[in-house]
């Protein structure tokens, strides 16, 4: 009976959903005026900006659509051909997203302003006691800024500072050991050591000198100054009240209302128009041919993409190589489609799984062409899934290499026994039945078979790249043993193809698929992302996944000994603000 009622009103909510939706699609559609002969695009940049979402009738019903990188980049890519649009006006808040995220979104404002549209940015502030190098950076492709009378600009450069556990392993009694291929691959260093080796640091100033001279040149190409003037500037910094306008940073100290009045009477008989307003009344984005959007964000792991907790590293998003794979296998399927672009932001993991997501690319580039598209990072397994498209686009800033592998193993016994008094009993059948456990040191015989693993992943991981990209075992060798680089490094060293955003890459597919560059393509995304009703249907949620994965990684922690680590090909994030 219990059963029963149970299915009553599993069904009963299912048919509730259902009509929910059917509701807003109804309402969405008859509350869908055409857009004004002519009109100001206003854009709010506020919070989390995903670089995917579905669309949802129902958030957007309630005004709760969230944003995306891909509508922001159709919204500001049609404004600037679209003769009804009279100019942008901007808003921009503490918004999410690395510093190749928002060197896309300049290159995007730049466009409208270069189809001779006006652009006007606004700001409370560009930081309150923290950096605000990525909100002025971004503010300086407008036209014109205005800076809230009580607001500043911290426009003060980047300050590195990386994290090293040894000291806390120490104190906790934890035995590090981590080995690895590459005197460059520093992940590791941050479990082994207690400051920058010579080679980090190197390259530490290396990442963060090209994408600070890219900030300067962005600044300095925005605001009519030369490169020396901004970073004269930028050690003035950070800029308070009336110093704002006098170092030529900002056009107008006003506040919003005082603003928005302005734009107003600017904007003469313009209408404003938000931005999902503006997606939703104009034309459709299913036309033309068919190029599919393969997005893959996060760690690399075998099994489905999902949010997965880390002892270590906290809830992070997971790659997971089915999910992918799958995608790949289902584009093969599907004759229409005549290109694929693949979006990668991760910075690695698990060899097997990215090697797992490779074949499955590979595969498909022997059918229509692919070309990657690297976001924020796309460094060690985000890398090697890219070995085998045919052409490779990163942003300026953005974060690849690190052609290098490294494992771990930590001894945790003493922490168990003398830190919390748990000790455990043992027994091993098998010479190294312990060499993945997390109790003992690993003897000389284990090593070498460790040594044997990485010397394997390495060989495996040169090989890929230099049959990829045209060169030699020894040149990839020469340019890997871990090595990260900025996308304009990358491009110099031969790792990639061509410097640019989304857009860039989709122009390189176009062209492969010999579709013409200005005629309009409808993107297909695999794996489709699900709104919150079609979720509401799966037998778990997202967030009950996540929970169930704190209880097992804890749960494994404490019946083995054992903490789980990113994978073999796993760089750390590079994080500038």
């Amino acid at each position: 009976m219990a059963k029963a009622r149970s299915v009553v009103l599993g069904v009963g909510c299912l048919i509730l959903v259902v009509g929910v939706v059917l509701v807003a699609l109804v309402v969405r559609g008859l509350a869908k005026p055409k857009l004004p002969s002519s009109a100001v695009l206003a854009v709010n940049l506020e919070g989390p900006i995903a670089e995917l979402t579905a669309e949802d009738p129902i958030a957007e019903m309630f005004g709760e659509q969230p944003l995306s990188l891909r509508d922001l980049r159709w919204a500001l890519v049609r404004a600037a051909e679209d003769d009804r649009i009279e100019g942008v006006r901007l808003r921009i808040g503490a918004f999410g997203g690395g510093f190749a995220v928002t060197q896309e979104l300049r290159d995007l404002i730049q466009g409208v302003r270069a189809s001779g549209k006006w652009t006007s940015a606004y700001m409370d502030t560009a930081g309150e006691f923290t950096p605000g190098n990525k909100v002025y950076y971004l503010a300086s492709a407008c036209d014109e800024i205005s800076l809230h009378p009580g607001g500043d600009v911290n426009l003060i450069g980047f300050s590195v500072r990386s994290p090293f556990i040894r000291g806390t392993f120490d104190k906790l009694g934890i035995k590090p050991e981590f080995p690895g291929r590459g005197a460059y691959k520093t992940a590791r260093f941050m479990y082994t050591e207690r400051d920058f080796t010579p080679e980090a640091r190197e390259m530490t100033e290396w990442l963060v000198g090209s994408i600070f001279d890219q900030l300067v040149d962005g600044v300095a190409q925005g605001r009519g100054m030369e490169p020396d003037e901004v970073r004269n500037i930028i050690d003035r910094g950070p800029f308070l009240g009336d110093e704002t306008q006098e170092a030529g940073l900002v056009d107008h100290r006003e506040d919003w209302t005082t603003f928005t009045e302005r734009i107003d009477e600017k904007a003469g008989s313009a209408k404003m128009v938000g931005l999902h307003s503006y997606l939703s009344r104009s034309s459709s984005r299913s036309r033309g041919a068919k190029i599919a959007v393969v997005t893959a964000v996060g760690g690399i792991m075998r099994g489905e993409s999902r949010r997965e907790f880390n002892p270590l590293f906290g809830m992070n998003d997971i790659m997971g190589s089915e999910t992918i794979a799958r995608a790949f296998r289902n584009i093969r399927k599907d004759n229409d489609i005549k290109a694929v672009v693949f979006r990668i932001d991760s910075p690695g993991g698990s060899a097997l799984a990215s090697e797992i997501i490779r074949q499955e690319m590979a595969r498909t580039a022997e059918k229509i062409p692919i070309v990657v598209s690297m976001s924020n990072v796309a460094g060690s397994g985000g890398y090697w899934i890219t070995c085998g498209a045919h052409r490779i686009v990163a942003d300026p800033a953005t974060i690849t290499g690190s052609i290098g592998v490294l494992t771990g193993h930590l001894n945790m016994e003493s922490f168990y026994n003398d830190k919390l008094g748990i000790t455990f009993g043992k027994a091993d059948f098998g010479a190294n039945a312990d060499i993945y456990g997390g109790l003992e040191d690993w003897n000389d015989q284990q090593r070498a078979i460790v040594d044997r693993v990485l010397d394997k992943i390495y060989d495996r991981f040169v090989t890929l790249v230099s049959e990829s990209r045209g060169m030699s075992w020894d040149e990839v060798d020469a340019i890997g043993s871990g090595r990260v680089f900025t996308g304009v490094q990358a491009r110099e060293n031969g790792l990639i193809d061509e410097v640019g955003g989304f857009d860039i890459a989709l122009i390189e597919a176009k062209g492969l698929a010999g579709i013409d560059v200005d005629a309009e393509v409808r993107l297909v995304d695999f794996p489709r992302a699900k709104p919150w009703w079609q979720q509401f249907v799966k037998k778990k949620s997202d967030d009950q996944v996540a929970i169930e994965s704190v209880l097992r990684e804890y749960e494994t922690m404490m019946r083995t000994g054992t903490i789980r680590l990113p994978g073999e090909v796993w760089m750390p994030p590079v994080v500038l603000e």
